[in-house]
């Protein structure tokens, strides 16, 4: 291992520069549970010289440390939480990679089982959903919320009925996937888990599959695919909650919410939807989403989104041949049509507007 990192080292470059992602890898790779998230938020300090509580500003969103990390106390070297970090200096990749990045193929996707709650297309869930069928995988991390008050949590899923149970949850809420990653790898013994998550998510794998640090090989070796979703921001769900409430729509009546031409659009149960302005809603976004770059998840083997593509269907870029193979098994399995080509000019629109949003 190089170095002896800590996660001083981690605090110092990400959770005190207010760049977190929120990606809840470094909780699930720190061998002594150092790391956690508060569930209140946001999260209040202990002043190092006089002990006094500290209130942070608003929108301070990382996890916090028990102060028992055996590199700071014993000298052990670890620094397994840097080194799964995608927003520490040695890592960013979002910011080095080239516009979308990798593309090998791409298609108009559409799910050819019955995806209850599908956000677009039902992709994703039919994917996972044969990647299960045929024993691909043995868990999938997903997002799953409350169908009532759209509550987010992160979610381990071990069968393809609980993927579907799943199905229809809304990524652009700020959840800690990867928090559930510890419990996949170490407790339940999983070697074959699929990750689906936003670009921080993916590049936060990335950095996990990328490092000679041996702490973090058995997470390496248990992650067999990566599918990233399109993201432009995620937001704070008791904020967001509370604009909704102010126009009068409830949790329970809401389909779908994506940003697409520069707004965010919410649509409801009845067919309706419910047009909001970046601008007027940008208290509510995750401060650590304001220095991502990267729209499509590059790093993944598979992207999905609802960009460049009618209604109904997902865009689909394949990345990398394993990516490939998970989308041609399911095809050929009668999982998935593929219908035609996507629209990337439209993918780069958003890829702009993202980047000039970028804040560090």
């Amino acid at each position: 291992m190089e170095g002896m990192k800590s996660y001083l080292n981690l605090k110092e470059e990400v959770w005190d520069r207010n760049i977190c992602s929120g990606c809840g890898a470094c909780v699930s790779v720190c061998p002594v549970d150092n790391i956690y998230f508060k569930e209140e938020s946001p999260v209040k300090f202990v002043c190092d010289e006089c002990a006094c509580i500290i209130e942070p500003v608003e929108g301070i969103e990382h996890p916090v440390s028990a102060e028992f990390c055996k590199t700071t106390l014993y000298d052990v070297r670890c620094g397994a939480c840097y080194d799964a970090c995608p927003r520490t200096e040695k890592a960013r990749i979002s910011d080095t990679e080239p516009g979308l990045g990798r593309i090998l193929k791409k298609y108009r996707v559409k799910a050819k089982i019955d995806v209850k709650n599908a956000q677009n297309g039902g992709v994703v869930t039919a994917i996972l959903t044969n990647a299960f069928e045929e024993g691909l995988i043995d868990g999938a991390l997903v997002m799953k919320e409350d169908k009532w008050t759209l509550e987010p949590e992160p979610y381990l899923a071990t069968s393809k009925e609980e993927v579907i149970e799943s199905a229809g949850s809304k990524y652009s809420w700020n959840v800690p996937i990867l928090k559930t990653l510890k419990d996949a790898v170490m407790n339940k013994k999983l070697r074959r888990i699929a990750v689906v998550g936003t670009p921080c998510v993916m590049d936060a794998i990335y950095q996990i599959m990328s490092s000679n640090n041996d702490l973090l090989r058995p997470f390496k070796n248990a992650i067999r695919l990566k599918i990233g979703l399109f993201c432009f921001e995620t937001y704070d769900y008791d904020k967001m909650i509370k604009i909704l409430e102010e126009r009068n729509i409830n949790p329970w009546t809401v389909r779908k919410m994506e940003i697409v031409r520069g707004e965010l659009r919410v649509t409801l149960i009845n067919g309706d939807t419910v047009r909001f302005s970046l601008k007027d809603i940008e208290h509510a976004v995750r401060v650590g989403c304001k220095v991502c770059r990267d729209f499509t998840g590059v790093t993944a083997d598979i992207s999905v989104g609802n960009v460049g593509t009618p209604l109904g269907y997902s865009t689909v870029l394949v990345r990398t041949p394993w990516g490939e193979g998970f989308i041609d098994r399911a095809y050929r399995n009668g999982y998935i049509s593929i219908e035609g080509d996507v629209n990337l000019d439209a993918i780069r629109k958003l890829l702009e507007l993202k980047k000039k949003r970028k804040t560090v």
